[in-house]
Order: C-alpha cells, then sequence, then structure tokens
C-alpha cells in the first residue's frame, strides 16, 4: 500500500507495531462512540483491530512527520462497505484523530490528501462523507473540505455500538473538487472573444467566477502568428500576479489561444464553438467559394462572395504549426455549428481528453436567452 506526505503528516499502512499508540487514543470515550465504533480495550484489542480491521485497503494511519507516530486515521470506504447508497464510481471517507491533536487541523490535511488520491490516482467520481447527531466536530471538518450536505437517515442502527442514530450525509464530486483546488490559489480568468467580439464579453464571466478576477483581451491583429503573441503577453502579465489561469476562449479565440503555446500557464480552459481545425475550416471555406489551392496559391488572397478572405499565407502557416494543446478542457458545442462539424470537434476532444457537451439546437454563436443558460449551466458545473 501506498504512503503520502503532506505539509506535516505521513499517511501510511497501519502495522502491529502501532498497537500500543493506538490503544492510547483509541481507549479515550471521546473519540470512538461518537465515531460508531466502542472504546479499545487493551493494548491486545487495539493489535487485534489492526489486524482485522485497519489493514483493510486504502486505510492508513496519521502520523506525525517528526516521529512517524500514529495518532490517528483516515481511510476510503469502498462502495459495498459504504454507510450510504455509493455508486461503484463513488467512495466514502472516515477518519478520526486522538484527542491531544484535536483543533490543529490534521484531520482536514489528511482528508485533502485523500480527497486528491481517490480523485486523481483512483479515478472515482464522487466521494461521500458522513457524521452522526451531535458530532459538530466531523461536520466542521467536512465543510472546511468541501463536502457538502446530501440527506439524512434517520434511526439508522449502529451495529457496533447497539444503538441507532440519525446520521447525515455530505458528498463531494470530482468537479467540485477541482473548483475548490482552483480556488485555494490566486486564480486569474483570461477571457479571449471570437471573431467580431470584443473584451467587454469578459463581463457575463464574472458571474460564474465570483472568486476569481476576470480579464478581457481586446487583440488587435487577426492572423495566428500576430495574435499569438498578444495573447502571450496578456497571460506573462497575469502570472506575475497570479499563481493560476483559467482561461475561457470563444470560437477563433480558441484557436488563436492554442496557437500561442500558453498550456504550460493554464490550469483549466473552458472553449465554447471552438474551431480546433482550422485547416479543415479553411478547405471548407474555399470549397463553399469555388476556389482551388492551386488559385489560392496564384493570388495569394481571394475575397469570397460571403466577405471571408482567403490567405495562402495563412493557409500554410496553419499547416507548418500544428496545435498541441495539453491542458483539461471542456468544450461547449451547439449542434447546427456551422463551422466547426460534429465530428471535427469530437474527434478534436478524443484525442485531447477533452470533455464535449453539446447543446441540441445550439449555434456557433452563443447568444439567445436559451442560449446563455445553457452555457451559464455549463460553466457552473
Amino acid at each position: 500500500m501506498m504512503e503520502f506526505q503532506r505539509e506535516r503528516l505521513i499517511l501510511r499502512p497501519w502495522n502491529e507495531m502501532d498497537a500500543e499508540n493506538l490503544y492510547s487514543y483509541a481507549k479515550d470515550p471521546a473519540v470512538g462512540p461518537i465515531a460508531g465504533w466502542p472504546v479499545h480495550a487493551s493494548v491486545q484489542n487495539s493489535r487485534e483491530i489492526i489486524k482485522e480491521v485497519l489493514s483493510a485497503p486504502e486505510t492508513y494511519a496519521v502520523c506525525l512527520k517528526e516521529d512517524h507516530k500514529a495518532i490517528g486515521s483516515i481511510g476510503l470506504i469502498p462502495p459495498m462497505q459504504s454507510h450510504t447508497t455509493a455508486a461503484d464510481n463513488e467512495i466514502e471517507i472516515g477518519y478520526w484523530i486522538g484527542v491531544p491533536f484535536w483543533g490543529n487541523g490534521y484531520i482536514p490535511e489528511a482528508v485533502r490528501e485523500m480527497q486528491r488520491h481517490a480523485f486523481e490516482d483512483l479515478n472515482y467520481k464522487a466521494m461521500w462523507c458522513g457524521y452522526y447527531d451531535g458530532n459538530e466536530k466531523s461536520k466542521r471538518c467536512q465543510e472546511k473540505c468541501g463536502f457538502t450536505y446530501h440527506h439524512t437517515e434517520e434511526n439508522k442502527a449502529c451495529a457496533l455500538m447497539g444503538d441507532v442514530r440519525t446520521e447525515h450525509f455530505t458528498y463531494l464530486t470530482k468537479k467540485e473538487w477541482e473548483n475548490n483546488k482552483m480556488m485555494d490559489k490566486k486564480t486569474a480568468v483570461l477571457y479571449v472573444h471570437g471573431k467580431g467580439g470584443n473584451a467587454k464579453e469578459a463581463e457575463h464571466y464574472k458571474s460564474l467566477f465570483p472568486k476569481y478576477d476576470v480579464y478581457g483581451l481586446d487583440y488587435q491583429t487577426f492572423t495566428p502568428w500576430e495574435t499569438n503573441e498578444e495573447i502571450k503577453v496578456e497571460v506573462n502579465a497575469l502570472k506575475e500576479k497570479y499563481e493560476s489561469i483559467i482561461l475561457v476562449a470563444n470560437s477563433i479565440g480558441a484557436f488563436f489561444s492554442m496557437n500561442a503555446e500558453i498550456d504550460a500557464e493554464i490550469s483549466r480552459a473552458y472553449f465554447i464553438s471552438p474551431i480546433v481545425n482550422m485547416e479543415k475550416l479553411i478547405s471548407d471555406i474555399m470549397q463553399w467559394a469555388n476556389v482551388t489551392e492551386e488559385e489560392l496559391q496564384i493570388k495569394k488572397n481571394i475575397t469570397t462572395a460571403f466577405g471571408e478572405t482567403l490567405s495562402w499565407e495563412y493557409l500554410t502557416y496553419v499547416r507548418n504549426n500544428p496545435i498541441c494543446w495539453n491542458v483539461k478542457t471542456d468544450i461547449l458545442y451547439g449542434s447546427t455549428d456551422n463551422l466547426t462539424s460534429i465530428d471535427t470537434v469530437t474527434e478534436f476532444a478524443r484525442d485531447h481528453k477533452a470533455t464535449l457537451t453539446v447543446m441540441e439546437g445550439g449555434e456557433h454563436w452563443f447568444h439567445t436567452d436559451e442560449q446563455m443558460e445553457f452555457l451559464d449551466k455549463w460553466i457552473k458545473g
């Protein structure tokens, strides 16, 4: 089993040598009964519990770094053993700590590491936690760690204590955990508009990211080799002030952003109707305008009847500078998008491990009340 280190703690597997330490804290009636288990009767009793209970997978002794001695316990409880109705892709967490260590924030520190382990290493989609009526310390710990109240179960048998109790359950999704993790840092949101848009559109996102500073970029150039430099300058300026940057990009703004080689500086991206394959889009426009590649190469620039200017220099640049994007990305796509096909955006999402959400009836330009309501709910998760 693994071992984890935090700022002040080590979380490691239990072993029989921990029996004396376990007994010294577990014999206290203030610890076990309120968590649903009886006080330990002896060191031998604690040793047996280490063998029979605490040796379970994903169960760890909570230890201070300075001496590695167990002062508490924390563990992940699989769905089949959960106190509530956890789904197969969900996990429950349980914990306790000795009275001398109350009030130091050790258990919240341990819980946060187990959340990271459950969501990142084990890929669970949600985590449950619970506390019996009256256990205010555990309730506060769960609130500190991002759990929110889910439901209460009354007249619930507590088998180890031989009584009936009221148990309250809290819940945390992986997406909520990711959002909470970003909130722990000083975070900026950068909005990059699409064609015909402007930085003022960023105002809409301030209510969607109320805890972050939201900025809009009014780029002044319209070719990827120029606009990418404007985006780089803005991102580098934000990095001077912020630890984390979230990118929200619309349409061609997403293409410009991916072309700017900023993915190492972006913690997360939200793309709305993104242009994800510019070469294909240019080829489609050439076909719609009945322009051949040979003709474009000779004339260099051709203005189409529907107002778009085709450029041989632009097409050549796109071919010579393929997109490389390694950022956790969520994509919103309208099913009637007339610039990017569902096959193209699906392929991009698959290749870049992005999450794709499709609004039936949605357009390339999200602007109606219904579309904006859908967009808002999508970002809020």
